[in-house]
């Protein structure tokens, strides 16, 4: 019954939150419980390209406020491996907490 209490609670308040406050919220949730990420770039033919372990968050760019609005006039992500590698790419990818086939764990 507690953790529902405390479930609901946190819900409340991701709802009242602005995007990067909800964010930030799961990024430090996922931080302290030790979650990793594991990224997985693909060609465009389908085709991964690049595999690996993700430290922090992948971050993805806008460029530019319009009207109010976030319009993305450059369409990339990037973000930094356990090595501290900056990594940055405009093709598919995908972002999962379970290693792909053939990724490191």
């Amino acid at each position: 019954m507690k953790r529902i209490v405390w479930v609901l609670l946190l819900l409340t308040v991701l709802a009242g939150c602005r995007n990067e406050t909800q964010n930030r919220i799961r990024r430090d949730i996922q931080d302290y419980t030790g979650g990793r990420r594991y990224i997985t770039v693909y060609a465009l033919d389908g085709t991964p390209i690049h595999r690996g372990t993700v430290d922090g968050q992948v971050t993805r760019s806008i460029s530019e406020v319009v009207g109010g609005a976030a319009v993305e006039t450059a369409a990339y992500v990037y973000w930094f491996d356990t090595a501290g590698q900056y990594f940055q790419t405009d093709m598919p990818y995908l972002l999962s907490s379970k290693p792909q086939p053939g990724q490191a764990q």
